[in-house]
């Protein structure tokens, strides 16, 4: 495979990693308003049911953009790569 095609397909790679990441952030503020539209109105329960939700959209999100870093990494060693 020729570096170009990696680093097109790192790319590619790392643009679907991003639209996980802001789908994972919408998820969560989504629930966030949902839940009061569901009747959770006390902010001691409301924080017990939206505890879950934002933490998984929230290592969701943030795993996402820290392996989207590492692929640029690999794909700027690649393009640097004399050869």
């Amino acid at each position: 495979m020729s570096d170009k095609k990696a680093v097109r397909i790192l790319l590619y790679c790392r643009m679907f990693l991003w639209v996980v990441a802001l789908a994972a952030t919408v998820y969560w503020i989504y629930w966030s308003f949902h839940l009061y539209t569901l009747g959770y109105m006390d902010e001691h329960v409301y924080a017990v049911a939206f505890r879950p939700i934002f933490a998984k959209g929230l290592l969701i999100s943030v795993g996402a953009v820290v392996l989207s870093f590492i692929l640029r990494g690999v794909s700027d060693k690649i393009r640097n790569k004399k050869g």
